[in-house]
């Protein structure tokens, strides 16, 4: 794919999020490269509003620019999220589209990663890391809260398709699956 039709792409997916004043914000201020391989640019909050997933704790694995925090913060009372890979951008989209119930989380390895989460009460997560190596461990570590949607649910991602193939009681739609431990 050439730089010009990645352009392409991005501005006919951006102009998806265009009744989203938040988001457009964000795009004012901060630009195009925000939103690279941003969930939020395939569906992610009408799948979040189509198949109900809202609660009070929602723990994110895969932070990036934090622009799927944002849109969980709007269905969930806290959003805890996590990522190996630290970006100071992340916060300061947040605080300046002033959203207050963000936690960011750097992380030096999976094993602090695992540690941390161990020790957090939640009732959802939202998967969204390494796909290639840590999907399995990281579904492990998040699924006693019952309620986990999971992001690259497609053929380039093996490690997630074939997670979900082995789950019952899960919704896939796009690039997404939710499974829930009682349907």
């Amino acid at each position: 794919m050439t730089e010009l039709d990645q352009e392409k792409l991005f501005y006919e997916r951006f102009w998806t999020l265009h009744g989203d004043r938040d988001l457009v914000r964000v795009y004012e201020r901060f630009g195009p490269l925000a939103f690279r391989r941003s969930s939020v640019l395939e569906g992610f909050e009408k799948f979040i509003n189509d198949h109900g997933f809202r609660g009070d704790t929602v723990v994110e694995i895969g932070t990036l620019k934090g622009l799927t925090a944002i849109v969980l913060a709007r269905h969930f009372k806290r959003v805890i999220t996590i990522d190996i890979v630290e970006d100071q951008q992340s916060a300061e989209i947040s605080q300046f589209l002033r959203v207050g119930n963000i936690e960011f989380h750097a992380v030096r390895d999976n094993a602090e990663k695992y540690d941390l989460i161990a020790g957090l009460g939640f009732d959802a997560a939202y998967v969204d890391g390494n796909h290639k190596d840590d999907t399995l461990t990281d579904f492990q570590s998040v699924h006693r809260c019952g309620c986990v949607m999971l992001h690259e649910h497609w053929n380039p991602q093996p490690a997630v398709v074939k997670l979900v193939a082995g789950l019952s009681n899960i919704v896939t739609e796009g690039k997404f699956a939710l499974w829930r431990l009682n349907g």
